[in-house]
């Protein structure tokens, strides 16, 4: 079986720990790159978590290259981005239930590459003899900047599967999801690339929720990796017990795993629309909106990508459970 291989770009985060565990564990996929980013955290605690994880489940053979430590332009201005990047104690409460500054995963000695993400990104993409598939599930900086620096790299580029956005779903603001919210510019370079985009948005990953009951399942798994997505499920649910909707199911979304699920079986998203979308980088009310043009004219902008509205979530619960039985620690 010929092997899909994928780049993966993370702000890791307990979300991002599962989306990793998932790729390197999926016998479909060749994970030959990984890219940190500043997001959840800034990029030095989101690299260490990226190496944590790595080290848990033994695949410290695969290069992780710490991307951006700020977004392109969008902190530029003082109070457009507050508390961003979100460094290392500045989050407290119930928040820092939901991605606290270091994931609950022992400590490693493996080390990130010296050469930086944009820089690998370029000559990734650049060099491939085969095409390679993205899956950014943080701010897009690395690749709005690798793209800015080699815009011929977009035609070695099989897919873009993006964790962000949002259309009737946010929580950044009340139009805005937050990948997308911090480093707006960069998510509309992305846009205007041209390659084929797929968006995992808020509105399919609430519906995507992993209950206490699911943890508990996957803990019964019996391995490290097992146990550590249950602590992360467990953990997150309690970050989510203020949220009106996740409080009725005891569980919470685990967003960025959907997007390594969509793309080994794309029919886990539903209701998925061929839209054109821009983002809103104009620094106001609207700040990191992905706009969707779903008018009924025949004058409007070509669609630019596929976004899902919707998810099934037994569909993804299963292809959860299923992907951990392959850990073998």
């Amino acid at each position: 079986m010929d092997k899909r291989k994928v780049i993966l770009d993370v702000d890791t985060g307990a979300d991002d720990a599962v989306a990793i565990m998932l790729a390197l564990l999926a016998p479909e996929l060749e994970v030959i790159g990984i890219c940190s980013v500043n997001g959840n955290r800034e990029v030095r605690l989101t690299t260490d978590n990226t190496l944590r994880v790595l080290d848990l489940l033994g695949r410290g053979e695969v290069p992780v290259y710490r991307g951006c430590e700020y977004p392109m332009v969008s902190t530029l201005k003082p109070g457009r981005k507050p508390n961003i990047p979100w460094r290392e104690g500045m989050m407290t409460g119930v928040e820092a239930l939901v991605h606290g500054d270091h994931l609950e995963i022992p400590e490693t000695d493996l080390k990130e590459q010296e050469e930086c993400a944009v820089s690998y990104l370029v000559h990734a993409l650049k060099n491939a003899k085969e095409k390679i598939t993205l899956i950014p599930v943080g701010p897009l900086t690395n690749i709005g900047m690798a793209l800015r620096v080699a815009p011929e790299i977009a035609e070695n580029i099989e897919e873009i599967m993006i964790m962000g956005g949002g259309f009737l779903t946010n929580n950044s603001s009340a139009v805005s999801e937050y990948n997308v919210w911090v480093d707006p510019e960069a998510a509309e370079i992305v846009m205007q690339s041209g390659c084929k985009i797929t968006w995992v948005p808020l509105d399919a990953t609430h519906e995507c929720y992993l209950t206490t009951e699911d943890a508990a399942e996957i803990r019964k798994l019996g391995t490290k990796t097992a146990d550590a997505v249950a602590a992360i499920i467990e953990k997150r649910t309690k970050g989510y017990s203020n949220d009106v909707d996740m409080k009725e199911y005891s569980g919470a979304p685990v967003h960025d795993a959907l997007a390594v699920c969509a793309l080994l079986d794309p029919t886990v998203l539903t209701e998925v629309e061929e839209v054109n979308c821009h983002v809103d980088i104009a620094a106001g009310y609207a700040d990191g909106q992905t706009c969707l043009d779903r008018r009924m004219r025949t004058n409007k902008e070509a669609p630019n990508c596929r976004f899902a509205m919707h998810a099934d979530r037994e569909k993804f619960r299963s292809m959860v459970i299923d992907i951990l039985k392959l850990a073998d620690r």
